[in-house]
Order: C-alpha cells, then structure tokens, then sequence
C-alpha cells in the first residue's frame, strides 16, 4: 500500500485535480471497497427470496461481530441505521412521549438532530432546555456550564429525562468532552444520547468504559464505508425502551418490570428488517477495516490525520492572516480544524448566501471544497485532514480561501 496524502489519492474515486478537504461532510468510500458493495447487490438481484430471507443476516451479523470488536463492546448491543439521524430519532421519539418531559440539548447540535428535538417538543409537549455552546471554549467551562444548568432544571418534581450531546460537533468541527458529560448525567441520573456521527474511525472508542445510555455513529463518514451505513449502540439495560423509526412485525411492548433476553431478542428483530432496502452498505464494513488495516490500523491513521489538521490549520491560519479555533487545553481540533476566515458579517446578505457563495466559488472556480460557517458572529471554514491529503492541499485552499474572501469583501 502506498503512503499517506496525494499518494493514496489513486485508491478512491476522486476526480484528478479536485482538492478534497470536506471529508467530514459525505465521507469517501475507497475504490476496493466498491467490488464488494457491488458484488453484495448482485447476489441479491440473482436470488432475492435466498439472500434477503436468509444469506444476508450471518453476513450482517459478521459485520456487527467486527464493529463491536472496535468499539469494545457486545455484538447484541449493536443494531445498524441507515445514518445517525435515523437513530437519534430511534432513541428520542422512543423516550420522549410524556407531556413536559425535559430534554436537555446544545446550540451546536446537527441541524437535522435539532429538528428532531422541535419535533418531539411540538408532537409530545417536551421542555427543551438548550445550552449555548460559543467556542473556543474549555472543557472544563462546558462542564461547569452543564452542571449548572442541571443543578437549576433538574428538579424533584419535573427531572430533566434525556441529555442530547455530540462526541465530536459538526459545525463548528470540535471535539466535544462526551465522556466526562456522560459521567456528570450518571449522578444526576439523566439518560445520556451521544451523538458520534463524526466519531468512529475519527477518534478511540471504548463504549463499555465510557457507559452512554445510547450511542450513535456513522461508518461511512471516517470508516471508509459505502454511504447509508450507521450504528446504534444500546446496553442491554435500556433495549426495553428503544423501537425504531419503522416499526414492523416484530414489534412488542416491554414493560419496565420486562428486562430480560427476550425483550433484547425483540430488539434485535425490530431492528433487522426496516422493509426491503439495500443492506449492502453494512456488509462492507469488514471489508472497509481490512482496508484501514492495510494502511497500519487505526492508531496510525488517526494520528496522522490529526497531526495533519493541526499542520494543516496552522499553515492556512498563516495563508489567511487569521487564527484557528482552539481552546487552552488544544482538545478541540481532532481531524476536522476550524479556521477563522478574513470575512466580516455582511448585512446586505444573508448567512446562507454567503455560504452558498464561497461554496460555489471554491467548487467551481478553485476546484476545492471546504465548509464555511458562521460562528458566534465570525466566519470559520471547517477543513478535514484524511489519510489521501497532505499540506499541499491545504496550501491549495489557503490560497483559494483568501481570493474568495477578498472579492466578497469587495
């Protein structure tokens, strides 16, 4: 296998000349991987009746086996989604059914999670108590911001049910302290619902040391997967509670008092058929950590990938004449680094236009892409370090972000 950066851009299908820096957003699933995901879509064309009601599910069942092998935990407390949204909306729609149940949630949630949060406090009456986020901030001051607000909401007579907390932030691109968070809740106890879109593949995990309530990841952001391939992790102990967004034949109520195998059988099946679908994404997830395996594994590819963001953020900050968001403990800047853009609030124009503006320019007349966004009043692009890009590239979009802030200054 080749080394890292442009190197190993020949093993995925990225077009020649594009700079890719947005990996965070869509993921890229490398071109040995696609055999696979084709193959699998074949053997369900030539035999549908043999591979969908049966072949299928043990090959599923390897995948899952391998995933819980990396996220240190047991295979039955593993389910697949299509996505992370898919399974916020599981866990949440699940829980939150009883008028003025409290949620707990932060400013910086996904947009399609915080959506989901409206919809169950529109549907079902819940009292959303938001926490603003505005970075760069420490872990310790979230902490203390958190418990805080626990200490004032949670109260005898209207507790707070669930906490809504990411792993690593998607917009801004920040490491969010989700273990320490989780073990805050635990003392208060408030169900924890991490939501690591962002974090397989990305940073370490241990599930059973770490202990969330819930937790959800995406296999085909940083894992290499085909998209359309998500996790949801639930302990044994709250798999009585939690249905999926699609309800089918399995379905079965379960009391509290009912927790047991049968309730984590049921779990299992109401999750294994959402209707017919493609399920070939999820069996190439063995296939995509033989290929991390290839290039040294997962500690080798994170440090690189990480070393490279913060090279990378700190070359471009330069470029630009700017700064990259971090806090005193630099524990925000994973793979993904946030730089502060040369750009000021425009009041002729909105914040989506000008998003639209500098993503059409960089697109279309730079050849590079990377995710600009307003931030507590200040423009950031948010930049993914991968294992097929290096510090040309982000020189590349250093230069290209500067021409493009400068004719909307203009």
């Amino acid at each position: 296998m080749t080394g890292f950066g442009r190197a190993l851009r020949t093993e995925f299908l990225l077009e020649d000349g594009y700079t890719p820096l947005n990996h965070g957003s869509f993921g890229v699933c490398p071109k040995s991987i696609r055999q696979y995901l084709q193959h699998y879509q074949l053997l369900s064309e030539l035999n549908p009746d043999k591979f969908l009601r049966l072949e299928m599910f043990p090959l599923l069942q390897k995948n899952k086996n391998r995933l819980a092998e990396l996220l240190q935990c047991d295979p039955n407390e593993l389910v697949f989604v299509i996505n992370a949204s898919s399974g916020i909306n599981a866990v949440v729609r699940s829980l939150m059914l009883r008028p003025n149940e409290k949620l707990l949630c932060f400013s910086t949630a996904y947009d399609a999670v915080e959506k989901t949060l409206h919809y169950v406090q529109d549907a079902h009456q819940a009292e959303l108590i938001p926490i603003q986020l505005n970075y760069p901030m420490s872990d310790d001051t979230i902490l203390e911001i958190i418990q805080q607000t626990i200490v004032q909401h949670h109260l005898p007579s209207s507790p707070i049910k669930l906490c809504v907390m990411d792993a690593i932030t998607s917009v801004p691109g920040v490491r969010f302290p989700f273990e320490r968070v989780v073990k805050l809740l635990k003392e208060y106890d408030i169900l924890s619902l991490v939501d690591g879109a962002h974090a397989i593949g990305q940073i370490p995990l241990d599930l059973h040391q770490i202990d969330p309530d819930f937790f959800v990841t995406n296999c085909h952001k940083w894992l290499f997967t085909p998209r359309g391939a998500a996790i949801l992790y639930v302990p044994r102990r709250n798999q009585y509670m939690i249905h999926p967004t699609i309800i089918n034949a399995a379905y079965q109520n379960h009391p509290d008092s009912q927790r047991n195998d049968d309730v984590s059988t049921a779990f299992q099946l109401e999750f294994s058929w959402p209707g017919t679908m493609d399920f070939s994404s999820f069996m190439c997830i063995e296939h995509a950590l033989d290929f991390r395996e290839t290039l040294g594994g997962e500690e080798k590819i994170q440090q690189y990938c990480h070393q490279l963001a913060v090279d990378g953020g700190r070359l471009v900050s330069e470029i630009l004449g700017t700064n990259v968001m971090e806090n005193e403990e630099n524990s925000l800047t994973v793979a993904m680094v946030n730089v502060r853009l040369p750009l000021n609030p425009h009041e002729r124009y909105s914040g989506q236009e000008v998003v639209q503006a500098i993503i059409s320019k960089l697109l279309y007349e730079h050849n590079c892409m990377g995710s600009p966004f307003l931030h507590n009043n200040t423009w950031y692009v948010r930049l993914s370090a991968q294992v097929y890009t290096d510090m040309e590239d982000f020189e590349v979009i250093g230069k290209a972000l500067l021409k493009v802030c400068q004719e909307l200054e203009q």
